[in-house]
């Protein structure tokens, strides 16, 4: 069996991380999730959890703070982690920015089990692995 993936999810509204826990478990995700609504929670958490394989997914605009800031910092201090970020809308500008800044993914809402399976497919490092019960996880490659 492989090991389980950390799924670090930052978004300033708590809806948001209900929402997103609820369709990925819909789409029959079993999730490692923390979520966070302050950057500075999300990198203490970071670390304090070193190691390992983890994905980092962020709101594009999170309120009073600096996604692409938090971005830069994450890829710096978690060299091998996957970073996405999500936002309203396709943004070529704002792609390209977050890519720069250490993102190797940018999805428009709303998230599904169908677009969390493409960031998967283009990552050498992750996998999807399908339990007995017919739920899936997220695990290293």
């Amino acid at each position: 069996m492989s090991q389980v993936i950390p799924f670090i999810l930052l978004d300033d509204d708590p809806d948001e991380h209900f929402l997103f826990r609820t369709d990925l478990e819909d789409a029959g995700f079993d999730l490692d999730l923390h979520c966070f609504t302050r950057p500075d929670d999300a990198l203490g958490h970071l670390s304090a959890h070193p190691g390992g394989p983890v994905i980092v997914l962020t709101d594009i605009g999170l309120s009073g703070a600096d996604a692409i800031d938090f971005i830069r910092q994450t890829a710096a201090s978690i060299p091998q982690a996957v970073i996405g970020v999500y936002s309203g809308a396709q943004n070529p500008d704002t792609d390209a920015a977050c890519r720069a800044a250490g993102a190797s993914f940018y999805i428009v809402k709303p998230i599904s089990g169908g677009k969390l399976e493409d960031v998967i497919a283009g990552h050498a490092t992750l996998a999807i692995e399908t339990l007995a019960d017919g739920r899936r996880r997220l695990v290293s490659a």
